[in-house]
């Protein structure tokens, strides 16, 4: 699919009865992993990328050319649509034109923005934007996008970070009032808490969950369109990294980490050297 038939598929998922999960990628190997595997959407997110690229924590020093480069290559060697995690959009309504534009021609099908201001991932207390400052940039990225199947999706954290879920609905509200496409809860616990509020919520509802206490089942009869996994590669990969380096580095055996063992076909068979092997058919090796 090229772009714009990524943006219309994803578009098409979001209103399709049930819920759909969003794998995250924390680079272009696990994105094909996901793709491959049979995934219908690829989701990047602040966390992974900060902390795979950059090793920086997401409170707020993940910026736009941090995350950007790793969607244009997601965007330009899979072939299903790519949501990416724009955080606050960097700038103030009357500049997050650019947001939109960057992510937007790097072939994305849709981003996310999001109402915190500061404590994410913190110990700190929650500051949120007002929610008629982030109407105005819901509004500003609507009107900024060229392509109307490129989706904007308004996220909150009001219940995340404030427990609140009345403010969460008031403001998705809101934000899809704004012309917001999707709105974002973020919460904790089981999404059977969220699911009593289902209703009043007007429009297509994305959530994520930071303990992963329920099924795409669970989230599907609670009324989420879809449910972005956004740890799941990563914290995987993590894991199995750090086992490891501590056992051979405790051991210098080698041998008994045949579970991991280096197998450079199959990684082959997830790149493009099966391209590689077609051109030389094709065309020759030198």
């Amino acid at each position: 699919m090229n772009m714009y038939e990524k943006r219309i598929r994803l578009r098409e998922l979001l209103n399709e009865p049930g819920c759909t999960p969003l794998m995250g990628a924390y680079d272009l190997l696990s994105a094909r992993i996901i793709e491959q595997t049979g995934f219908p959407v690829l989701y990047t997110g602040s966390f992974v990328t900060g902390a795979s690229a950059r090793g920086l924590p997401d409170v707020g020093l993940v910026q736009l050319h941090d995350l950007l480069g790793l969607a244009r290559e997601i965007a330009k060697e899979t072939d299903i649509p790519l949501v990416c995690d724009a955080d606050t959009g960097w700038y103030h309504a009357a500049n997050i034109w650019r947001t939109v534009h960057e992510f937007e021609s790097a072939g994305a099908s849709a981003i996310h923005v999001e109402d915190t201001v500061f404590g994410k991932h913190t110990d700190y207390p929650a500051e949120l934007l007002a929610p008629e400052v982030m109407c105005q940039r819901i509004k500003a990225c609507v009107d900024a996008r060229k392509d109307p199947n490129f989706l904007i999706i308004a996220r909150t954290d009001a219940i995340y970070l404030k427990d609140n879920p009345e403010e969460a609905i008031s403001r998705i509200n809101s934000y899809l009032a704004a012309g917001a496409d999707a709105g974002f809860i973020v919460f904790k616990g089981s999404i059977r808490t969220l699911a009593e509020f289902r209703a009043q919520i007007k429009g297509p509802l994305i959530v994520t969950s930071v303990d992963f206490q329920d099924s795409v089942a669970d989230e599907s009869a609670a009324g989420a369109n879809m449910s972005v996994y956004w740890p799941l590669t990563i914290f995987a990969a993590f894991k199995a990294v750090k086992q490891v380096c501590e056992s051979f580095y405790r051991d210098r055996d080698a041998t008994k980490l045949r579970e991991f063992c280096f197998d450079e076909g199959l990684i082959n068979k997830t790149i493009s050297y099966e391209r590689f092997k077609e051109n030389v058919e094709k065309y020759g090796a030198v």
